[in-house]
C-alpha cells in the first residue's frame, strides 16, 4: 500500500457528500482490490489527526499522534471514511525529507495484511446494512466515479 493524494476534480465530483473530507494535500491510503457487493474495487482511506476519541477502534487504525492531534483524540486511518477511487485520479505522496511521513509509511507496510482486512470487513459490514454514522456514502460515490464510464 503508498501513500497518495486525491486529484481535486474527484473531491468536486464528491462534494455533495458532506462526509468525504476534501482537505487539499491530505494523505490517504491506497487500498487496491477490496471486494464491495461482490466487485472489486480500489478505495483511499484517509488519515487523519483528530479521529474523535468516542470513535470505535474498528473503525480505524491507529498511528503515532502528529503534531495538530488534540488531546484525546486519535491520528489513524480511517475506514469509514474510505472512498472508491480509480488510478486516475491518484498524486504519489512525496514523503522523501519527511521523516514522520515515512515513519508512517514505515507502519503502514508493517501492518498492511491487518489494515486491508480490517478495510475489507467494514465494507463487509456496510455492504450488509451496518452503514455507522459519518460514514461516507459509498454507493452514491461509486455512481459519481462511474457515471461517464461503464466499467462498472
Amino acid at each position: 500500500m503508498k501513500l497518495v493524494t486525491i486529484n481535486p476534480k474527484l473531491l468536486e465530483k464528491y462534494q455533495s457528500d458532506p462526509e468525504v473530507l476534501t482537505k487539499s494535500g491530505r494523505p490517504y491510503v491506497m487500498v487496491i482490490h477490496l471486494i464491495y457487493k461482490g466487485k472489486k474495487y480500489d478505495f483511499a482511506v484517509p488519515i487523519r489527526s483528530n479521529i474523535p476519541a468516542a470513535a470505535p477502534k474498528e473503525q480505524y487504525f491507529a498511528l503515532p499522534p502528529r503534531p495538530t492531534t488534540r488531546p484525546k483524540n486519535r491520528h489513524g486511518i480511517h475506514y469509514i471514511k474510505m472512498f472508491p477511487v480509480t488510478k486516475e485520479y491518484l498524486i504519489r505522496y512525496r514523503t522523501e525529507g519527511n521523516v514522520f511521513a515515512q515513519l508512517i509509511q514505515s507502519i503502514i507496510d508493517k501492518n498492511t495484511k491487518k489494515i486491508v482486512d480490517a478495510c475489507q470487513a467494514y465494507l463487509d459490514q456496510y455492504a450488509s446494512g451496518q452503514k455507522p454514522q459519518f460514514a461516507t456514502d459509498i454507493d452514491y460515490l461509486l455512481t459519481k466515479l462511474f457515471q461517464n464510464n461503464k466499467d462498472a
